[in-house]
């Protein structure tokens, strides 16, 4: 942050350029260093100022260790010490240019202290009738020092919109790591839901045409297992389409899609399926329209699997601001091997549905079970 010209190696060559400037017109005019009287005072302030200004430039001309600080302030002081003496415009080069740089580089307390002691020493010189010259060389030190300060804030500020823009490029790449990544698990979770249960009611079809030949021989039984797993591998594949494309289209009808949903689990297990709809339906954003078709599956698949045979019925009901779908099945026809619960199925379905901005709730009623999503319109 000291001087700033292009570069270090430029930056020094241009104070070792104006040191060699300043020695040489105290030593070559008569009246300014020498080694007797006044003239040895002279040259032992300008050997000093010298040698900091040198030792400066060697260790800088940028940075803020101490030993860099030590020699800007060697520089200042001792240069107006040299100015007292010798009153000159050349020897005020010292003087400026630690005083500017101790306002860009030094903590606020320690560069006002070396402004104020470069001020103090030639403030003191003026007063003891070392030169008029003295009361404007202090005024302008204290316009070297507001240079420096200025520098520094514009400095700061740049710094400042830098740290600024990183961040906010940062956070740009963080938001759109997260996009793809939410993206990635939704589409993971309808390629997981779709071959979930398309294959595994397949697998358990053609098991079951297995088995019937084994055990039993009856082709036409096992024929009707076959047929049925060739709908559900139709049916998969359609799910699977129809997925895609809702991902793709971003809004869909989700009526229609609860509507094939029902008529396949009516086809699937005969049971009785009714559906109705209230208020007005709409097209959804795919996410929340995907979270209650799996849901709306999950509590047809569960009542299938826990009530074989019961009366079910969808109720899907649209209102200002809120979507509700309702699914309730009744007690089975045949006994179940096992009663309606929360598995993993109903915790991956309030997952989902979470995760699109809704609820679900699921518990027991009077005469069966019942399935409860609701989320925003």
């Amino acid at each position: 942050m000291s001087i700033r010209w292009g570069g270090q190696w430029p930056a020094r060559a241009a104070m070792l350029a104006g040191l060699a400037f300043v020695i040489w017109g105290e030593t070559a005019h008569k009246g300014a260093a020498g080694l007797h009287g006044e003239n040895l005072r002279i040259s032992v302030a300008l050997a000093v100022s010298s040698a900091a200004w040198l030792g400066w430039a060697v260790l800088g001309p940028r940075g803020h260790s101490p030993a860099l600080r030590a020699t800007i302030a060697a520089t200042g002081l001792a240069g107006s010490v040299l100015l007292v003496l010798h009153p000159q415009p050349a020897v005020y080069w010292f003087t400026f240019w630690a005083c500017v740089d101790a306002a860009a580089v030094f903590p606020r307390r320690e560069g006002v202290a070396l402004a104020g002691g470069c001020c103090g020493v030639l403030v003191t010189g003026y007063a003891v009738g070392r030169g008029d010259a003295l009361a404007t060389f202090a005024a302008v030190t204290f316009v070297a020092y507001l240079v420096g300060r200025n520098r520094r804030l514009h400095v700061d500020r740049a710094e400042h919109a830098r740290l600024l823009a990183e961040q906010t490029r940062q956070a740009g790449e963080e938001r759109a790591r997260a996009a793809v990544l939410a993206e990635r698990g939704r589409i993971a979770r309808e390629l997981h839901d779709v071959l979930g249960h398309s294959l595994s009611a397949l697998a358990l079809r053609l098991e079951a045409a297995d088995a019937v030949l084994e055990l039993t021989g009856d082709r036409e039984e096992a024929r009707r297992h076959v047929g049925r797993a060739r709908a559900l591998a139709r049916s998969g594949q359609e799910e699977a389409v129809a997925a895609v494309r809702t991902l793709r289209e971003g809004e869909v009808e989700l009526q229609e899609m609860i509507s094939g949903l029902v008529a396949a689990f009516r086809q699937d297990t005969g049971a009785s399926v009714r559906c109705d709809l209230t208020g007005t339906a709409r097209p959804l954003p795919a996410e929340s329209a995907l979270a209650v078709y799996r849901a709306v599956q999950e509590a047809l698949t569960n009542a299938g699997k826990h009530a074989p045979g019961a009366d079910v019925e969808v109720r899907v009901d649209y209102t200002s601001d809120e979507l509700a779908v309702e699914v309730t099945n009744g007690p089975g026809r045949v006994p179940a091997a096992t009663a309606p619960g929360g598995g993993y199925g109903l915790t991956a379905m309030r997952e989902r549905v979470r995760l699109a901005g809704g609820t679900v709730t699921s518990g027991s009623t009077e005469a069966g079970w019942r399935v409860r999503a609701r989320i925003g319109l």
